[in-house]
């Protein structure tokens, strides 16, 4: 009896002791999205003093900064999420920090613009390779009954480098410069590196081939990337200009060829059966949504504050700064309630709450500024209910895969969420239209309908597919 008493507490010590290494690799695999938030709030002040110390380029050129990095890292998500899968995901994420180190020191270090967007599109295949692997890294680690609070958590994370992002980043730039912001994440990713070689554990889930299939990567990168490309630049070339009709049109048949080629390989890089999965296609549909509102919303805010109500830069940034704040917290809240009831109703409950924001805007919003009458329940209602319905997705689509194809699961999950990101941008400059002043006001209500109805609309694919968890 004794024997056996001591056996059950050495099984429950041992199982305590990788409880906490799950936690603490997880803790460092979260710099995944701590970063890859972090450099988009950094960047978004930083751009209009790149502009100034490169007076001779074009604001198109300019423009390129942000969206070389971006047509990176949608292009080769789902390339990164297979090469996890099929070489390791410690290796990739690992591999990922170092092209991230390079990247952003490069970039604070071009005496160019044509060197720093080089280097931003450098970023950007680590920033790919990072965000594909990082969460499927440790979450198969995580106790079953923890993975909801977990992905809660993988949430705040994002929320509270959203917060640091523009504020920080403010200050930096006022202070020392804008290549003084655009490094900051060379030494987070370096730091990272270092901690992840001790404390991350390579997955041991690779099956069949380990080669990839170079038509499907190139097919693939180049589809998306070009699509990418139509979508970031549409509000400059324009909608119906060739340029951005041509990238929609070879992006689109080049999707459609790597269809075609995944349904006859063996070993593909998109496995098509994860598409015939309802619990995955619907959740990720729903994110998709999710992103299309929240970066509509996000980005518009800082045209409306400044142009309507005519506020500085830092306090249009430390004002929307507090919407992750409540996101953060609802993140962390939403997770913890996913655990005991589920994801279903805390996603669906969100998801309500974040379309009462803009729609509380709509009705009140006007060119008086009001900070705690207007501003504050708006952005309080949007951040409380799009930190749970944001990120709780997520978990839901990948709850539904084997533990094989979570990497390429997620690397697809995410980069339908990049490219819908990129769409609500593109709609938003569109709604928004070329008004400026007051008169921006009616293109701003137009883009809060679109936020309301994209987060009332993820609710019935959630529905049909993930009724239950």
């Amino acid at each position: 009896m004794t024997a056996d008493s001591d056996i059950a507490s050495e099984s429950s010590a041992m199982g305590d002791i990788e409880s906490t290494r799950a936690w603490r690799a997880f803790a460092v695999a979260s710099a995944s999205i701590f970063l890859f938030v972090l450099d988009a709030g950094l960047l978004s002040v930083s751009l209009p003093k790149i502009a100034q110390t490169f007076p001779d380029a074009s604001r198109a050129t300019i423009s390129w900064v942000s969206t070389g990095y971006l047509v990176s890292v949608a292009g080769l998500l789902l390339v990164a999420g297979r090469l996890g899968d099929a070489f390791g995901r410690k290796r990739m994420f690992q591999t990922g920090m170092l092209v991230l180190f390079v990247g952003s020191l490069t970039s604070a270090l071009a005496p160019s613009i044509g060197l720093l967007i080089v280097s931003r599109m450098v970023q950007g295949v680590g920033g790919a390779l990072v965000s594909a692997t990082g969460l499927t890294l440790v979450l198969g680690n995580i106790p079953s009954d923890r993975r909801a609070f977990a992905v809660g958590i993988w949430g705040s994370v994002g929320s509270i480098a959203a917060v640091l992002g523009p504020t920080l980043g403010a200050e930096i730039v006022d202070a020392a410069g804008w290549r003084f912001a655009l490094a900051l994440t060379a030494p987070i990713a370096l730091g990272t590196y270092s901690i992840g070689r001790r404390s991350l554990r390579e997955s041991n889930i690779t099956k069949g081939p380990r080669g990839l299939d170079l038509p499907s990567v190139l097919l693939a990168t180049f589809g998306i990337g070009t699509i990418a490309l139509g979508l970031s630049q549409s509000r400059i070339w324009g909608w119906s200009d060739a340029k951005t009709l041509s990238a929609f049109a070879a992006g689109l048949l080049a999707l459609a060829a790597f269809l075609d080629r995944s349904r006859r390989q063996s070993n593909p890089l998109l496995s098509l059966h994860l598409l015939r999965v309802g619990g995955y296609t619907g959740p990720t549909f729903a994110a998709s949504l999710q992103q299309l509102g929240f970066f509509s919303w996000f980005f518009s805010t800082s045209f409306v504050l400044s142009e309507i109500w005519g506020w500085s830069v830092r306090e249009t940034g430390q004002a929307i700064s507090l919407t992750f704040v409540f996101s953060a917290l609802t993140g962390w809240a939403g997770g913890k309630a996913g655990a005991r009831i589920g994801m279903f109703w805390p996603t669906v409950i969100g998801a309500v709450v974040a379309a009462a924001g803009p729609l509380y805007w709509v009705f009140v919003f006007t060119d008086e500024p009001s900070f705690w009458a207007v501003y504050l329940p708006g952005a309080a209602l949007f951040g409380l209910g799009g930190g749970a319905c944001g990120i709780l997705t997520t978990g839901m689509a990948l709850r539904s895969v084997s533990e094989e194809d979570q990497g390429m699961a997620y690397a697809a999950h995410q980069t339908a969420r990049r490219m819908a990101s990129s769409f609500g941008l593109a709609l938003m400059a569109t709604l928004l239209g070329e008004a400026s002043g007051t008169s921006l006001l009616g293109g701003a209500r137009n883009v809060w309908v679109m936020c309301i109805a994209a987060h009332l609309i993820m609710i019935v694919p959630l529905t049909i597919t993930s009724r239950s968890d």
